[in-house]
C-alpha cells in the first residue's frame, strides 16, 4: 500500500512539473518580440544595441556621444558639451638609471677611468639635477666631470650624496667622467679605486600647459541668442599652490577668480550674447597661473528664439587631417540605435550635409571629404522619432 502512494504522488508531481513547463513557454511565445528577447537575452536587439558602437583595433575616436531619443520636432535650447580641460604648473620629478654598476681604479702603470654618457630632452625645462649612487667598496679620492667641468673630488662616502650638477654645465649630450687619483709615493705598489653601484640621474623639470581652448558651435538658422550659460566643474589634482583661473569667450575677459579646490558643485557662469559669434563659430580660452586643475563636464547651454536641434563638436589635429587628406586614414561618423522602428534624419558635418533613412540598428558614414582641419561640428536634424544609443566620430585606417 505505502508503494502505491508514494508512486501516485511521483506522477503528480511530474504533471505538475509539466504543465509549469507547458505554461512557460506559452507566455515566452505570447510576449512582444523585444520583450522576449530582452528576457531570454538571445535576440538581435539586445546584442546589437547595448553598449556602445564598436571600433576596429587600432583606430582613434574623436566623439563618442549618447544623445538618446531625437525627435522630429526640436526645442529651442542647445547643450554643447566639450572635452574635459588640464592646466597645470608644476615640477615633475624623473629618474633615469645610468648604469647599474661601475669600476674605476689607478696605480702606478694604469688608469682605469670611465665615462658615462646621456641626453637632455629639453633643457629649458630644467629646474634641477642631482647624481645619485652608492659606495659599494672605496680606496682614495675620486673625481667626477660633467662636459669637462669638476662636480666632485675627495673622498666620496654617503654623507657628500647626492651631488649636484650645476644647470650651466648641462647640455643636450653630456658625459660624466669618473677617475681616481694615484696613491702617494709611500704606496706607489697599491691601487686606488672606486665600486660604485645604482648611478641614476634625478632630474627635477618645470611642466606647463597653462593654456587651453575649445570650440563650440551656436546654430545660426535658430534666431536670436536669448541667454547663454557655460557650466563645469573643477578637480583640484594638488591642494597648493592655490592659482586663478580666467575663462575668456572671443578674446573678452567672461571671469578671473581663485580656484577654491574644496568646492566640488558644478559651476556656472553666464556668457554675455554679445560676444558670441556672429558665424556661430565660438571659441573659449581658459588659463591658470598656477596649479594643477582638471575641468570636467565642459558645456554650453544656448536659448534661442527657435527651435534647435542637437549639435556636437570634435577636433581634428593637423597631423590626422594630413593622413586624411593623404587617404592613409578614413574618418567616419557611426550611429548606433534601437533596434525597432524607422530611423530619418538629416546630418550635417561642418558645410555639408547628408541624410539617411534605415531600419536598421547601425549606419556609418564616411565624412573624410567634409571635415575640416581644427574644430568640426556635426548636427542632427530628425525626420522621424527614434533613439541613438551611441554616435561616434572614429579615424581608422583606410
Amino acid at each position: 500500500m505505502k508503494l502505491h502512494k508514494k508512486g501516485s504522488s511521483a506522477v503528480d508531481i511530474s504533471t505538475f512539473v509539466i504543465l509549469l513547463a507547458l505554461f512557460l513557454i506559452l507566455y515566452v511565445i505570447l510576449l512582444p518580440p523585444g520583450d522576449r528577447d530582452a528576457l531570454l537575452e538571445t535576440g538581435t536587439s539586445s546584442s546589437s544595441t547595448a553598449g556602445e558602437v564598436e571600433v576596429e583595433e587600432g583606430a582613434k575616436v574623436l566623439l563618442s556621444e549618447s544623445p538618446g531619443p531625437v525627435f522630429a520636432y526640436s526645442k529651442n535650447v542647445q547643450n554643447i558639451k566639450m572635452e574635459p580641460v588640464h592646466l597645470y604648473l608644476k615640477d615633475d620629478t624623473i629618474q633615469q638609471n645610468l648604469v647599474k654598476s661601475l669600476a674605476v681604479s689607478r696605480n702606478l702603470l694604469k688608469d682605469s677611468y670611465k665615462n658615462i654618457m646621456f641626453s637632455i630632452d629639453d633643457a629649458s625645462k630644467l629646474k634641477q639635477a642631482k647624481l645619485f649612487m652608492a659606495v659599494s667598496e672605496s680606496r682614495g679620492q675620486l673625481t667626477i666631470k660633467l662636459n669637462g667641468n669638476i662636480v666632485y673630488q675627495g673622498v666620496l662616502t654617503s654623507d657628500q650624496l647626492p651631488i649636484e650638477l650645476p644647470k650651466e654645465y648641462l647640455k643636450a649630450s653630456n658625459t660624466l667622467a669618473f677617475s681616481v687619483n694615484l696613491p702617494s709615493a709611500s704606496e706607489f705598489y697599491r691601487s686606488n679605486y672606486y665600486l660604485l653601484q645604482d648611478i641614476k640621474l634625478v632630474k627635477v623639470e618645470s611642466v606647463k600647459k597653462t593654456e587651453a581652448s575649445r570650440v563650440f558651435f551656436v546654430d545660426t538658422e535658430a534666431g536670436a541668442v536669448k541667454k547663454a550659460d557655460l557650466g563645469y566643474s573643477v578637480n583640484c589634482n594638488a591642494l597648493e599652490p592655490r592659482g586663478s583661473l580666467s575663462i575668456k569667450l572671443n578674446n573678452r575677459l567672461v571671469s578671473r577668480d581663485t580656484v577654491f579646490c574644496d568646492f566640488h558643485d558644478e559651476i556656472k557662469l553666464p556668457l554675455d550674447k554679445s560676444s558670441l559669434s556672429a558665424d556661430g563659430r565660438n571659441l573659449l580660452s581658459f588659463s591658470i597661473d598656477k596649479g594643477d586643475y582638471n575641468l570636467d563636464q565642459v558645456s554650453v547651454r544656448v536659448e534661442t528664439g527657435k527651435a534647435t536641434y542637437p549639435s556636437y563638436t570634435f577636433d581634428v589635429s593637423s597631423e590626422n587631417y594630413a593622413l586624411i587628406r593623404s587617404g592613409d586614414k578614413k574618418l567616419y561618423l557611426k550611429f548606433k540605435m534601437r533596434e525597432s522602428g524607422r530611423k530619418k534624419a538629416a546630418v550635417s558635418v561642418q558645410d555639408s550635409e547628408f541624410s539617411f533613412d534605415t531600419s536598421a540598428s547601425e549606419y556609418s558614414k564616411d565624412i573624410s571629404a567634409m571635415a575640416d582641419d581644427g574644430a568640426n561640428y556635426v548636427k542632427i536634424v530628425p525626420k522621424e522619432d527614434f533613439e541613438i544609443v551611441n554616435m561616434k566620430v572614429v579615424l581608422e585606417d583606410a
